[in-house]
């Protein structure tokens, strides 16, 4: 178990304040707009930055130890590689630590046709591929991913997420990962917290926050937009056809893109507020100008 409660020294250049637990297993994310302070609070918890208050995993303290001596897997968003070593160096280098054999660690990066190279020549995507495998094949239970499938094409985005997943289970481990990508925290991660401003909006289990958001900031962090009375929509919640347990929102269409395997349906609310829908294609595909009702969970947020 981590538990976290931390904020920053009286007089700190960078404020921040948080306190939540992630459980064994679990992958929680920080997410939050850019300056909100997710690398801020990574970085506290690495023993990088000063923080008061407590740090706690598996019952050890670790605000007592030096940043070297916390048994981390750590992915910064600049990496952390040594220019002229190879992957393959990059893993000896964790020596007894590493988990797995470098050539099989290389396969499941697939890096292992690059082995040899330094990590010069190699692109940026397969530089954070090398990067996050040592942190997950580095032999600690505690990670610490600053966006770290950013840059990954869709593909090494899924498998990377993957290997993540299956790093947590098979350790036991905890993650904490910062991302501004909601399909990440959403395919990923069991917990979120919302950041702005260096401090926590919301924390919670995602399919929960993610759905029902407490408060207007929260919501829209999360891609909903905040309609008249205070209503919360989102457009993947929108729906064509009426149901008891949904708010009709009638509105003008503005233009309609593809999105998906369907459509985003931009619209104009009677008081002039913008939002959108993300509808499947079976339905009729409205035309600009055309004013039609569209469907919503009743989430009200003052």
């Amino acid at each position: 178990m981590l538990h976290v409660d931390l904020r920053a020294p009286q007089g700190a250049e960078l404020s921040f304040a948080a306190s939540f637990a992630v459980g064994p297993g679990t992958i929680c994310a920080l997410h939050g707009p850019s300056g909100a302070g997710k690398t801020t609070l990574l970085r506290a918890v690495a023993g990088l930055l000063p923080a008061n208050g407590s740090l706690l995993f598996a019952g050890l303290d670790y605000r007592s130890l030096p940043p070297w001596q916390r048994p981390i897997g750590w992915v910064p968003q600049r990496q952390g590689l040594v220019p002229h070593w190879t992957p393959e160096e990059h893993l000896r280098a964790l020596g007894p630590a590493l988990s797995i054999e470098p050539r099989l660690a290389l396969e499941r990066l697939d890096l292992w046709r690059l082995g040899g190279r330094p990590v010069r020549q190699l692109s940026f995507g397969e530089r954070q591929r090398l990067a996050l495998g040592r942190a997950l094949f580095g032999g600690r239970r505690l990670f610490l991913l600053d966006e770290p499938f950013s840059g990954l094409d869709a593909a090494a985005r899924r498998s990377m997420g993957d290997l993540l997943l299956e790093r947590v289970e098979a350790l036991g481990a905890c993650a904490l990962i910062a991302t501004h990508d909601l399909h990440d925290v959403q395919r990923l991660c069991d917990q979120l917290c919302l950041i702005a401003d260096g401090r926590m909006l919301a924390q919670g289990p995602t399919h929960d926050l993610v759905r029902r958001p407490p408060n207007p900031q929260a919501a829209i962090l999360l891609g909903y937009q905040i309609l008249a009375g205070g209503l919360a929509v989102h457009p993947a919640q929108a729906r064509w056809q009426a149901d008891p347990d949904l708010v009709a929102v009638r509105a003008v269409v503005e233009r309609a893109r593809p999105k998906d395997f369907g459509w985003r349906i931009e619209l104009r609310a009677q008081d002039g507020g913008r939002f959108a829908a993300d509808l499947g294609s079976e339905g009729p595909l409205p035309t600009a100008g055309e004013t039609v009702d569209v469907y919503f969970p009743d989430l009200r947020l003052t």
